[in-house]
């Protein structure tokens, strides 16, 4: 079998890279020694080259176990000195409390020169040969957790408010509790209200939250349409969080909000028939009868005047003819095939020039010609 000159020659300058290649190595520049079950921290990895190495990439391997979780929050590269430097930040998040030892992954996968060459020219053919990967174990974190009650864990904070404390009987009130801040808000758990003879309607909250060093940040909303047909009270609402700006845990509460609720239209008093023995109810009554009256009438007379309206006549322009001969000419001139029988009758002197208007007329608004 014939040996392939170009592929020998790659497979020597992979072994030339492997023996020879720019050198690397993992940090950890920063992580937290101790946190709270659902509190997140950044594990901060760095891997220098000892150039640019620009034939490198660096990937990490997640790993999840039943004490944590774990997810990439940022990953960044920068040249300084013509060194290469890639920071990997990972958020981690305790499941349980106690010792956690974080031991994590990565590949390091080296391209050869020529290929890079050919995928920034765009040319689709690169192999495996072209490609190396290298898997390193990354330095371990010890982290310390602790035990957490709370509902949720971060610097939060919660407001509730009404649109009106006044309303009619069976006018809805609009109450929105909004929560904002980081950590784990994805963990939040609706309010559910039960409120004595109030009907209560709600939607699923609204969340608008994004990746950040505390786990997650941003605002969850969730709206209540309460409604009632007698006063009452919507109750303080309390959440536990664990506050990691001043390591402690508190509950967030709300102020109790009275809804005074006055008395709206009795659907009974809606059908009862009017008082006819009350004189100013019958001055009433015969008064909008009367204008009811006076604009059937004035209708009636409208309609009346429309019909009788004088109408323009259009004037023919055979009305003005003379003779029996001219009129002859005059449709022969026209050109109108319809004409015809009445210009042979006039020739023949079978119907007079009175006649042939008639029929004239009668053609113009039948479209036809009766003889």
């Amino acid at each position: 079998m014939k040996r392939s000159l170009g592929r020998s020659i790659v497979w020597i300058c992979m072994l030339h890279s492997a023996l020879w290649g720019i050198s690397y190595h993992w940090d950890v520049t920063q992580s937290p020694t101790s946190l709270r079950v659902g509190q997140s921290g950044v594990i901060r990895y760095t891997c220098t080259f000892d150039g640019s190495a620009v034939e490198y990439s660096t990937k990490l391997k997640l790993s999840d176990s039943p004490q944590y979780t774990t997810s990439v929050l940022s990953q960044k590269t920068n040249v300084l000195d013509g060194k290469r430097r890639d920071t990997i930040d990972v958020l981690i998040t305790p499941r349980a409390s106690g010792v956690l030892s974080v031991s994590m992954r990565a590949i390091v996968r080296y391209t050869s020169p020529g290929a890079v060459e050919n995928t920034v020219l765009g040319r689709d053919n690169l192999s495996r040969e072209d490609i190396s990967e290298t898997e390193t174990i990354l330095p371990s974190v010890t982290v310390r957790t602790e035990q957490n009650s709370a509902a949720l864990t971060g610097n939060i904070t919660m407001e509730a408010h009404v649109d009106q404390t006044t309303v009619s009987a069976h006018e809805p009130v609009h109450l929105s509790v909004v929560i904002r801040g980081s950590g784990n808000l994805e963990q939040f758990v609706p309010f559910e209200l039960n409120i004595s003879g109030v009907r209560v309607f709600s939607e699923p909250p609204q969340k608008l939250l994004s990746p950040s060093s505390d786990g997650v940040e941003g605002e969850i909303r969730q709206e209540f349409a309460l409604v009632a047909d007698k006063a009452y009270v919507i109750p303080a609402l309390t959440l536990s969080v664990f506050d990691t700006l001043h390591n402690r845990p508190v509950t967030l509460k709300s102020e109790a909000i009275p809804i005074e609720v006055k008395e709206g239209y009795d659907p009974a008093s809606l059908l009862d028939a009017p008082d006819l023995s009350d004189r100013a109810t019958l001055k009433r009554y015969a008064y909008n009868t009367g204008w009811i009256v006076v604009g059937i009438v004035l209708t009636e007379i409208s309609r009346w005047l429309w019909k009788k309206r004088p109408r323009r006549k259009i004037r023919a322009f055979w009305e003005g003819v003379k003779t029996s001969k001219e009129l002859v000419l005059i449709l022969s001139l026209s050109g109108n095939k319809e004409y015809e029988p009445i210009i042979a009758e006039l020739e023949a002197g079978r119907i007079l020039l009175g006649e042939a208007k008639k029929k004239l007329d009668r053609l113009s608004t039948d479209k036809k010609v009766t003889l």
